[in-house]
């Protein structure tokens, strides 16, 4: 499932002359609360019907359209005779077709978001661009005896919808993925390991794949495993029980994943050099493309080889160790769930300066409500085990609330999270430290704050010294050091040993520019390993970098789900409409 949200781009008000005519309906168009569309209303009257259309939907023509949620808000002004309306009917129309729903909650003094979902069946990419999707809003008459003005908010449209979307990949995130400068360095009569990752992203298409894998001459494969499909949705209802199973043909050399709808599936080829020179694998599938070259340098037989730390740093498969049904099982698993979770806080409309000011206020009873400020709104989503998954969105959009959620920090207004695992979270590097102790004592401090032994942090401290580069300052209070040099040393601590899921939040930038590139080779070493993680950064690059999913944010809401590619290409798009204070400090490339 993808979601794309969209504002209308044109809007027209039918003209009649037994209807009040709407005033500023452009405003409609943007969500701000100091720009409102309004329209006086007589009583019996009725307000005029408005129609919006142009939402300039970025989707392929043959994605599987799902859903149309329409999010609006409208309210009456306040005064002692307000006017008394019901609520709206909303009209989708798609082409010929037309879907009729009516909005919810009169209109009141306050505004109030509200939405309505209307199901499809039926409906591609294609119907829902250009003049074919229109929406059209009729408000019934106003009852009471008085006139007055009725405001109008905002509207905006989330398209849900499913694309067939396919990836494969050969290990590329890893920070020693051999390239031709620089391969794996082997002898003849060495082995190493060569594997390739199918992914059925959004799991439209049911039909079968086919990866066509390049093994050059002077490589033979000793044996070869599958990896079990993560996400396997369909029943035997949906396809042949026998196109389940992994198939793979040595002397095709062809692949046939085993992931049918939504899900992933993976080869691993046991490889033996047979002869000299470079050579160069790779795996091809017509719907994705070819990977990138994976370069190993064969070597005479009495070639010193050197460690291989592409394999040194790649997981493992539970195939690999033999029948272990917990290990598969495990690797199947979900390490977090997101469950319907709102974050509400309370924000003060007036700044009261000090407590003397607040008292006569409060006698007074001049202390205005607090406003109620959501800054997560029912989001849902899953991680299972070993996903990289990207958090984006403009300024305020919520990306570090749900982090500070997920490690504990905030507990969520309503919903539910279930996390499974250890978990480290890379936030505010260095919270924990008291400034008066040295960087000596904030190892242990800090160390404790997150969990670990005194006795493995002595076994362990000369490491997080020499990680963190600070041994001429380890015995200085760190009140003297310099924020660069506090943020080092809170994640060579943080990071001394691997979690199952590890929480960064804008951690990428720790330090001077040598330590930002040590610091980024150790989480991608972490990455290769299989740990599972939720990643936040400014820099859209950092989460191509470093992800395979993406998750879209925006005011609290889940806008987009789906593959790092597409869903960052659509937030760049986005970023054109976003206000200046939205975009300040985001790297959108």
């Amino acid at each position: 499932m993808t979601i794309q949200l969209r504002y209308p781009k044109r809007i027209s008000q039918k003209e009649d002359d037994e209807k009040s005519k709407w005033e500023n309906l452009d405003n409609i168009m943007l969500d701000d609360w100091d720009d409102v569309a309004s329209t006086y209303v007589s009583p019996g009257q009725k307000p005029g019907v408005f129609t919006i259309s142009d939402f300039n939907f970025n989707i392929p023509d043959d994605a599987r359209v799902s859903e149309v949620v329409i999010e609006h808000d409208f309210h009456k002004e306040s005064s002692q005779r307000p006017i008394e309306i019901e609520p709206p009917l909303i009209t989708l129309m798609i082409g010929e077709k037309e879907f009729e729903i009516y909005s919810f909650i009169n209109a009141d003094i306050y505004p109030a978001d509200r939405s309505v979902t209307i199901p499809l069946e039926e409906v591609l990419g294609e119907d829902v661009k250009g003049d074919d999707f229109q929406i059209k809003f009729e408000f019934p008459e106003n009852i009471n005896k008085n006139g007055g003005l009725l405001f109008f908010d905002f509207v905006r449209v989330r398209l849900v919808f499913d694309i067939k979307r396919y990836l494969l990949t050969s290990g590329e995130t890893n920070t020693y993925f051999p390239t031709e400068e620089e391969p794996i360095q082997l002898a003849v009569g060495d082995e190493f390991r060569y594997s390739l990752y199918f992914r059925n992203v959004n799991g439209v298409s049911t039909k079968r794949q086919e990866v066509k894998i390049n093994i050059p001459e002077g490589l033979e494969i000793l044996r070869y495993y599958f990896k079990a499909s993560k996400i396997n949705k369909l029943t035997d209802d949906d396809v042949d029980e026998e196109l389940y199973e992994d198939e793979f043909d040595e002397k095709t050399l062809i692949w046939h994943p085993s992931v049918r709808g939504k899900g992933s599936a993976a080869i691993r080829l046991v490889l033996k050099c047979t002869s000299e020179g470079l050579k160069a694998l790779s795996g091809y599938n017509e719907n994705f493309g070819v990977t990138p070259n994976f370069y190993v340098e064969v070597h005479d037989k009495d070639f010193d080889s050197p460690p291989n730390l592409f394999d040194e740093t790649t997981n493992v498969w539970g195939s690999e160790l033999g029948d272990d049904e917990y290990y598969q099982l495990m690797n199947q698993d979900i390490v977090i769930d997101v469950d319907n979770v709102s974050m509400e806080f309370k924000k003060p409309q007036e700044k009261v300066d000090n407590l003397k000011e607040y008292c006569i206020k409060w006698v007074k009873r001049e202390l205005k409500p607090k406003n109620k400020f959501k800054a997560l709104d029912n989001v849902s989503f899953s991680v299972h085990k070993g996903e990289r998954v990207g958090i984006i969105g403009f300024n305020g959009a919520g990306k570090s609330t749900i982090l500070k959620i997920l490690s504990g920090v905030l507990k969520p207004t309503s919903g539910e999270i279930h996390t499974y695992g250890t978990i480290a979270p890379l936030l505010e590097l260095g919270a924990g430290f008291d400034h008066n102790y040295s960087g000596r004592e904030n190892v242990f401090l800090n160390g404790a704050i997150l969990g670990y032994s005194r006795e493995f942090l002595e076994s362990k401290y000369e490491e997080i010294l020499e990680f963190s580069e600070l041994e001429d300052f380890i015995d200085i209070p760190i009140k003297n050091y310099s924020s660069g040099m506090v943020a080092k040393l809170g994640f060579s601590v943080a990071t001394i040993v691997e979690p199952d899921v590890l929480i960064l939040d804008e951690v990428l930038s720790v330090g001077d520019v040598k330590f930002q590139k040590k610091s980024g080779d150790k989480l991608k070493s972490m990455m290769g390993s299989g740990v599972t993680v939720l990643l936040v950064s400014h820099a859209t690059d950092n989460i191509r970098e470093l992800c395979t999913r993406a998750i879209w944010l925006d005011h609290g809401k889940l806008v987009m789900d789906g593959d790092v590619d597409y869903v960052c290409d659509a937030y760049i798009e986005a970023a054109k409409k976003a206000s200046e204070e939205e975009l300040s400090g985001l790297q959108l490339q």
